[in-house]
C-alpha cells in the first residue's frame, strides 16, 4: 500500500488517511475533527501546507494563499487570528524576486489582519527535491464566542448559507493547469474573518467551514456524517458564476467539489437566519441560503436537481487538480 496523489484531495481517501494517523495519537490527541482545535483558555490553533501550481495566480497566489487559508480555518471557527508561524521550503535556484514577492504578499494580507509573524523556518532544497517553494503556516488566536463553532452543534431544522459563489480557486487553477483561456475568472482566495468576526456576535450560529480542498460537497459530507444527521441543499440555490459554471462543463468537474479559498459556508438557527442574512450581504451580497439540516437520511447529503430529482452528494475519491492549495 503506497501514498498516492488522491489521499491529498480532501476527499474520501484524505479522510481514510487521517483517521489512520489519528489511531497511532489516540491517546494524545485532542478529539476534535475541526480544522482548527480549541485547547486551553479558548486559544484555537490550526497548521496547514500550501503548495499551489502556478504559484501566482489571478485573485491571489503562494503567499496570500497561505496566510488566507491558515486564518481562516480559525475564523469559521470563531477564533480571531493573532498570530502565524511560517515555514519556507525553498528549492534551490528559486528567483529570489520571486520569494520576496510571496512574503510580500503573505506580509500584506497579515498586516490586513492584525496578524502577527511570531516565528519562522527556512529550508533550501537541492534542485529537483522540491517544486519551487512550500509553506507550512500555523496560525494561532482567541476564540471570541460564546460556545465554540463546530460540527457538534449541528441540530434539525438548521439553515444553511454559502457566503459566496463556490468553486473560483479551483476552476481558476484547473484552467490555467489546462491552458484554458482565463479571462474575467479570479481566484476567491481572500481572508474571512471580516465577514466572520460580526457572526461571532449572534448566538444562533451553529457551525462554519471554509470550502477548501473538495469543496463545498466535502464539508457537507463531513458535517452529516460528523454530526450524524442528513443534509439537504438546492441545486437551483448554490451561487456559482458563469465561468466556473463553464469551466466545469468543459472538464467533466462537479461544481461542488470545486476548491474555495475564500467562502464559507454557515449553518445558523433559522431564528437568527435574517441578522446573520444582513451581516453577511454587508460584505458578500452574493451569499445565499442553499439548504438545511435534517433528521432524516442521517449521515447523507442530498441534492435537489434543478429537474427536480435527488442525488446523493459524496466526497470525491481521487484528486481533480493536483497542487491547487
Amino acid at each position: 500500500m503506497f501514498i498516492e496523489i488522491k489521499h491529498g484531495s480532501g476527499g474520501r481517501p484524505t479522510q481514510e488517511l487521517i483517521k489512520e494517523i489519528l489511531e497511532i495519537y489516540q491517546d494524545q490527541s485532542v478529539n476534535d475533527l475541526e480544522d482548527c482545535a480549541l485547547i486551553e483558555n479558548g486559544i484555537g490553533v490550526t497548521i496547514d501546507g500550501f503548495t499551489v501550481s502556478p504559484r501566482f495566480f489571478p485573485g491571489g497566489d503562494i503567499g496570500k494563499l497561505a496566510i488566507c487559508g491558515s486564518t481562516n480555518d480559525l475564523a469559521v471557527r470563531g477564533v480571531k487570528p493573532n498570530y502565524v508561524a511560517v515555514s519556507f521550503l525553498i528549492e534551490e535556484g528559486l528567483p529570489k524576486d520571486e520569494l520576496f514577492r510571496a512574503v510580500d504578499s503573505a506580509y500584506r494580507v497579515s498586516k490586513e489582519l492584525d496578524v502577527k509573524f511570531i516565528a519562522g523556518d527556512t529550508k533550501v532544497l537541492p534542485k529537483g527535491q522540491a517544486d519551487g517553494i512550500y509553506i507550512t503556516c500555523c496560525a494561532l488566536g482567541q476564540s471570541v464566542t460564546d460556545r465554540p463553532w463546530g460540527v457538534n452543534e449541528l441540530s434539525p431544522g438548521d439553515v444553511i448559507i454559502a457566503t459566496g459563489p463556490i468553486g473560483q480557486h479551483g476552476a481558476l487553477i484547473a484552467a490555467l493547469r489546462y491552458g484554458l483561456d482565463v479571462d474575467e475568472l479570479e481566484s476567491d482566495c481572500a481572508p474571512l474573518w471580516p465577514l466572520m468576526e460580526p457572526l461571532t456576535k449572534i448566538p444562533g450560529v451553529k457551525c462554519a467551514r471554509d470550502c477548501t480542498r473538495g469543496g463545498l460537497g466535502t464539508v457537507l459530507c463531513e458535517w452529516a456524517e460528523g454530526a450524524s444527521l442528513g443534509i439537504e441543499i438546492d441545486e437551483d440555490l448554490i451561487p456559482l458564476t458563469r465561468q466556473v459554471i463553464s469551466l466545469a462543463d468543459v472538464l467533466g468537474f462537479d461544481v461542488l467539489h470545486l476548491a474555495c479559498e475564500g467562502t464559507a459556508v454557515i449553518a445558523v438557527d433559522p431564528d437568527c437566519l435574517h441578522e446573520v442574512l444582513s451581516s453577511l450581504k454587508e460584505k458578500a451580497p452574493l451569499c445565499s441560503v442553499i439548504g438545511k439540516v435534517a433528521d432524516e437520511h442521517v449521515g447523507i447529503v442530498g441534492l435537489k436537481t434543478s429537474i427536480g430529482g435527488m442525488r446523493v452528494v459524496d466526497m470525491p475519491l481521487g484528486e481533480m487538480v493536483p497542487r491547487i492549495c
